[in-house]
Order: structure tokens, then C-alpha cells, then sequence
């Protein structure tokens, strides 16, 4: 990545300063992309400053200088995949008991297994949960299963690490 980026003058937010998801050009790679940000019109009202050209106009001949600092790169589905890489590992150090809290969706759930449907209400409540996230949200359960194999033990990648 580069240490300028473009943006059109209609994606700003109303406020300056302010955390918000902009669409961004690499101006080097020419990579359009979101990216959660940080903007301001000088670089020392920003932590980590990027140069940031605004442009305007019918045929965008009209450009603006601002800065940018960038936070979290969203990807083109709207995924966070920093975020999701946190979740997944303070996952490991927590338990994994969901609770609904709901009378309703406990009697159905178990209507479900009493019914021999299901096993049980967990493998049920996953079954339906994963079927709806794929049909929903392919592209965050993609994006689970990239960040999902980075926490996953391997033995020899273990004993290998043990040693250095």
C-alpha cells in the first residue's frame, strides 16, 4: 500500500475528525477498497497521516488535499477481518455457551430434537444458525474460514515453534 490515497468529495462524512467507513483508491496501486478512517484537513490532527486528494467537480478535475488516517480495512462484502481475527482469538481463551434467553426459541428447538429431527437443541440451533449464514452472509462465513485457519492447532507447525 501506498501513502496516498484517493477519494471522491461525495463520500466524505459531514464532519472532519469523526470514525467513518470511506471508499478509498490506493493512489499507487490504483486498488479501490473501504476502509474505516480517520479524516482531516492537517496531517497533525491525525495519529498515523496519509496524504488524501478530494475530488470534485462534474468531471472531478477539481482537487482537494486532506489527510487520512486509516483504522480498519473493510473488505468489498463488508467484512472486517481484523475484527473477526480478535473475536476468533479471544474465542480461544472463552467459553463457547451461547445463550438466547428465549422461551420460544427453546420449545421449537426442542420440538425439533423430541421429534427426532435433530440430536439435540445445540446440533439443531447450529445446523439452522450455519444454514441461515450461508444463505444470508456467504461472505462473512468466507472470510470466518480464512481467519478460522490461523487459530487452528497444527502439530507440526507447534513442534516447529517450540524449537525457535
Amino acid at each position: 500500500m501506498s501513502n496516498h490515497y484517493l477519494t471522491s468529495e461525495e463520500h466524505l462524512p459531514e464532519e472532519p475528525g469523526t470514525e467513518t467507513t470511506l471508499q478509498i483508491t490506493d493512489a499507487e496501486t490504483k486498488r479501490i477498497f473501504e476502509a474505516r478512517v480517520r479524516i482531516a484537513r492537517e496531517p497533525d490532527e491525525l495519529t498515523d497521516p496519509s496524504r488524501l486528494t478530494v475530488v470534485a467537480g462534474p468531471h472531478e478535475s477539481v482537487r482537494k488535499e486532506w489527510y487520512v488516517e486509516l483504522l480498519d480495512e473493510v473488505d468489498a462484502a463488508g467484512i472486517n477481518e481484523d475484527l473477526l481475527r480478535r473475536l476468533a482469538d479471544e474465542q480461544a481463551s472463552t467459553s463457547n455457551i451461547i445463550n438466547t434467553r428465549s422461551n420460544d426459541l427453546k420449545v421449537v428447538l426442542r420440538y425439533l430434537v423430541e421429534s427426532g429431527q435433530y440430536e439435540s437443541t445445540a446440533a439443531a440451533l447450529r445446523e439452522i444458525a450455519f444454514e441461515q449464514l450461508a444463505a444470508e452472509r456467504p461472505a462473512l462465513l468466507e472470510a470466518y474460514e480464512s481467519v478460522r485457519t490461523e487459530f487452528e492447532s497444527d502439530p507440526l507447525r507447534d513442534a516447529l515453534s517450540e524449537r525457535e
